[in-house]
């Protein structure tokens, strides 16, 4: 095997790490945005629970007596609660599915354009190799403006700026006075 041939499948390998390591980050990512998303899903539940207890307290305190239907009231009450509950912990883990899907389906694009960037690089070695030092010896030719000349250009495009900043300003100001004289003449 040659040096270039070996270069080649190292780069290739590093590049192969790299986009296990990316899918190893985006399933890690997801499984800690389940652990958030769980734990707001249990203080949420446990949250209503609490706030059953204090309303089933109140209702069956104000019955007057009437503890049927007080106790009525609080399976209906508890029904809509459960309801309402699985509902939005429905959508909630939905949701979270969703974001994970995304991420795994994120990274995934992300290490197939690394890893046919590389493969690219390996192929065309020769060529890009030939390319950039076209492009280094162009911009050697570069002639860079003077300290001098890049303060005084600066210089310039700020008084312009503001001048003409200025300019629009008072002409703004000109024409929303006019119109407004304009709408009080026609009231």
């Amino acid at each position: 095997m040659t040096v270039t041939t070996k270069r080649s499948l190292i780069a290739l390998l590093l590049s192969l790490v790299l986009v296990v390591s990316l899918f190893t980050v985006g399933v890690s990512a997801t499984d800690e945005l389940t652990e958030v998303t769980t734990g707001s899903v249990e203080e949420s539940s446990a949250t209503e629970a609490v706030d059953e207890n204090d309303s089933a307290s109140e209702t069956a305190s104000e019955a007057d007596g009437s503890e049927e239907e007080a106790a009525s009231e609080k399976e209906t009450e508890k029904e809509t609660e459960k309801e309402t509950e699985t509902d939005g912990s429905a959508a909630l883990i939905e949701q979270q599915n969703q974001k994970k899907k995304t991420l795994i389906i994120n990274f995934a694009i992300i290490g197939v354009i690394i890893l046919i960037a590389v493969i690219l690089c390996i192929k065309f070695r020769e060529k890009l190799g030939g390319f950039l030092r076209s492009v280094k010896s162009e911009l050697k030719k570069i002639v860079w403006a003077s300290k001098e000349s890049t303060r005084k250009s600066f210089l310039i495009v700020i008084v312009v700026a503001v001048s003409i900043a200025i300019l629009l300003g008072l002409m703004d100001l000109a024409f929303s006075t006019g119109i407004n004289g304009l709408a009080s003449l026609f009231k």
